[in-house]
């Protein structure tokens, strides 16, 4: 009987093969990794705004490139939008140095009348009003009153035959009426009152409550900013990433070009969460 020589070199050859594709694929976390790397480049461009990084997300920039609750959607290519408390706001300014957006009641934007009349809130964890605002109360459903007011406009509310609706300086409910609303304004605009709907979309500004140093951090050695939304906590993509580790910097936080980059991610805990009412 003959030797099996060519069985025994093919499993030989088979062998070796596997051996060495196994030690050469790439870790799958690194490929992942690269991925959310390249993702967290791109940019949020929608009408004015343009070229918005960390910590907003939104469009082309999937959630873990930013911070949670700040996903800015574009409408019609031209308008910003982000969502507080199941409300729609318009971004009507961006500011990430100052960490200040301005920002207007989408649902007053075209009426004093709106589907649904929800009071104006915000997350207090995640963000606070800036200075230079007033509020003004919408009241709906009133009687006809015997005394002035500054401002009267019709406006129908479901339960009630009343259709009269007034606007109060600051914060006050009327016991005489079915509803009210508070909305904040801007007191510059407020001082040059000229028509109620323009004064409410020309909107407030609130200052985003992220730290900004571990991103800081991050860009200068090379990485870019996101969010492990599993881990709830910052993290650093880096190039070539593959694997996580404490850090807030990639290249063992040399700063970009200064060395070879080690691959690493960094993590620092979350803001915890919040609801805050205006009064």
């Amino acid at each position: 009987m003959k030797p099996q020589y060519f069985s025994f070199s093919t499993t030989k050859i088979f062998t070796l093969f596997l051996l060495v594709t196994i030690f050469h694929l790439p870790p799958i976390s690194g490929i992942q990794n690269d991925q959310q790397y390249t993702k967290c480049g791109v940019l949020f461009n929608c009408g004015k705004l343009t070229r918005i990084d960390y910590p907003f997300y939104g469009g082309d920039r999937p959630d873990e490139c930013g911070y949670p609750g700040l996903k800015l959607a574009c409408e019609n290519g031209t308008t910003t939008t982000i969502q507080m408390n199941n409300l729609k706001y318009r971004v009507l300014e961006l500011n990430p140095k100052t960490q200040l957006l301005k920002i207007s009641r989408n649902d007053f934007s075209q009426t004093l009348c709106p589907q649904e009349l929800k009071n104006t809130t915000l997350d207090s964890q995640l963000f606070e009003y800036a200075n230079g605002y007033v509020n003004l109360t919408f009241l709906y459903g009133c009687p006809d009153l015997d005394f002035p007011v500054p401002y009267r406009f019709d406006c129908p509310v479901k339960g009630t035959a009343e259709r009269n609706g007034y606007v109060e300086f600051g914060t006050r409910f009327s016991g005489v009426c079915r509803e009210n609303v508070v909305v904040p304004v801007s007191y510059k605009s407020f001082v040059d009152f000229k028509d109620l709907k323009a004064v409410v979309g020309e909107g407030f500004e609130v200052r985003f409550k992220v730290e900004s140093g571990a991103c800081g951090e991050c860009r200068r050695s090379g990485g870019r900013c996101g969010y492990d939304v599993a881990a709830d906590q910052f993290v650093c993509f880096c190039p070539d990433q593959s694997a996580a580790a404490e850090s807030r910097t990639c290249g063992g936080g040399e700063v970009a070009g200064a060395g070879n980059y080690h691959p690493r991610a960094s993590t620092v805990a979350p803001l915890a969460s919040g609801i805050h009412a205006l009064n």
